[in-house]
This record gives structure tokens, sequence and C-alpha cells, in this order.
């Protein structure tokens, strides 16, 4: 869960919303100056599929007592998020092979940058670890797997599948500005141009508003790009988490569309 805030209160987003987001991006993406998504329903498929791990959290979620509202996603502890990723894995499988890999990797993305391994708990960072250790294993044989089927033998290199990881990468930082509802300037680093080359993709809002950004340079094939995603409007703050729950469930549902535009 991610908040936007809105005066006093916050629109919570569950973190599938947000994936979906990234769905919406990424399906909008490619031009002359970025080259398109390739294997394209895959990838495509992937970026709305990295957080399905959350599903069941998202139905359920946990007070966080500092805050007295739900956790966000960079609150919660080693153990519950290894196991809502290796669940998130599981489910995207379903889908299939190319689509799980990108999920399993985009784990490899949020502990490389997220994770500080050096001054977490020692008994987080061998867990941690031993979690990224299945996840690799995992993603060689996915790789091995997919090897001989003619629709993926060109796009398995390590360059190729790296390039889709950093795609996926970018999209989910993107949604996450647009989420928080962006009212200045983000930078998203290493996004994946032509070849592997990579370059640095700007959002800024107009006038402070985070219903209009401009993205620049312009990562899309369309000369202006409108996603949405969906929260709740949840007012006030929580000693208990029953009450909370039963106050997400009843929150007014709010729409949150976002145009993007060429500099």
């Amino acid at each position: 869960m991610l908040f936007r805030d809105v005066g006093k209160d916050v629109i919570a987003i569950p973190q599938p919303s947000h994936a979906w987001l990234s769905g919406q991006l990424l399906r909008a993406w490619g031009n002359g100056i970025f080259a398109p998504v390739i294997p394209y329903e895959e990838v495509c498929l992937g970026a709305e599929l990295h957080d399905i791990g959350w599903l069941s959290w998202e139905a359920a979620p946990t007070l966080n007592p500092q805050t007295a509202r739900p956790h966000s996603f960079q609150e919660l502890g080693a153990a519950i998020h290894t196991s809502l990723w290796t669940e998130g894995v599981r489910r995207a499988l379903a889908f299939g092979r190319y689509p799980a890999l990108l999920v399993s990797l985009h784990a490899d993305t949020i502990y490389g940058s997220l994770f500080n391994f050096a001054k977490a708990p020692p008994e987080d960072a061998a867990l941690v670890r031993r979690f990224l250790d299945d996840q690799h294993r995992f993603q060689s044989a996915c790789v091995e797997a997919m090897t001989d089927n003619p629709r993926y033998a060109t796009i398995l290199s390590p360059q190729a599948i790296e390039r889709n990881r950093l795609l996926v990468a970018a999209v989910d930082r993107m949604s996450l500005q647009i989420g928080w509802g962006l009212t200045s300037e983000a930078c998203i680093p290493n996004v994946p141009t032509i070849g592997e080359a990579r370059t640095e993709i700007r959002l800024h809002s107009l006038s402070g508003d985070p219903a209009e950004l401009v993205v620049d340079p312009w990562p899309f094939a369309a000369d202006h790009v409108e996603v949405v995603c969906e929260g709740r409007l949840l007012r006030g703050r929580f000693t208990d988490e029953r009450a909370m729950r039963q106050a997400l469930d009843s929150a007014e549902t709010v729409t949150i569309p976002t145009v993007l535009r060429h500099p």
C-alpha cells in the first residue's frame, strides 16, 4: 500500500493498483528514441503483475502503530516482505514463465535498491540472501525451460533480460511517483533506450498539479498518455487494527487520473 496525502487524510492505493498503473505505462512505451517492448505482451503483463504477491495482504492490511495507519510497502519487515514476494512469483507463474521471470527479477531490483545488508539485522540479511538465492535458481530454471521455444529463443540473452528488468523497474518508479502525487520533480535513473544505452527520465508537475506531468525525454509512442489507478480515501488515524480495516472497507473509492505530456 502507498499513500497520497489529501490534507490531513490520505488516499490509500493498493499495491496491485499501482502495478496496474505500471503496466499502463509500459503498454504505451516506445518511439524512435526508446525501443519498443519485446516480447510485448509478456513484459507488459509482468509489469502489471509485479506486486501480485500483495493481494492477500491488501485484503487484510496490518496497522503500523507508529503512523496509526496501515503499513506502507516500505515499512514491513524482511520476513513478511520476502514471503509476499515468494507468493507473488508463484502466482505470476500461473500466467506464464516469462511474466513470472520478470516478477522474480523485480525482487532483485527491490532488494538491490532498498535493502541495506550492512545495516540490517544479521538474521534479516541472511533471510534475504536465502530468498534471493531461491529466486536466482528459479530465474535460471525459467530461462532454461524457454530456451527451445521459438517465441523466446532470440530474447533470452542476459542483455535482453536485463533490459526488460530495467524497463519494469522504470515504470515501477514512475508509477510510484504518480501514485504519491508528484508536485515537484522526480528523476527515474537507468532507463533503457536503444540497444544497451541508458538514460534518465525526469517527471515534473505543471504548476504543482499531480494530475498533469511532463515527461522528459519522452518515451511513449503517442503525443500524450492518460493513465489511471484507484485508491480509497482513508480519514483519520487508528489505534485498533480491526477499526482501521473496517474504515478502509467502507472508505470512499477514489479514481486517480493522470495525463503525461511531451515537454
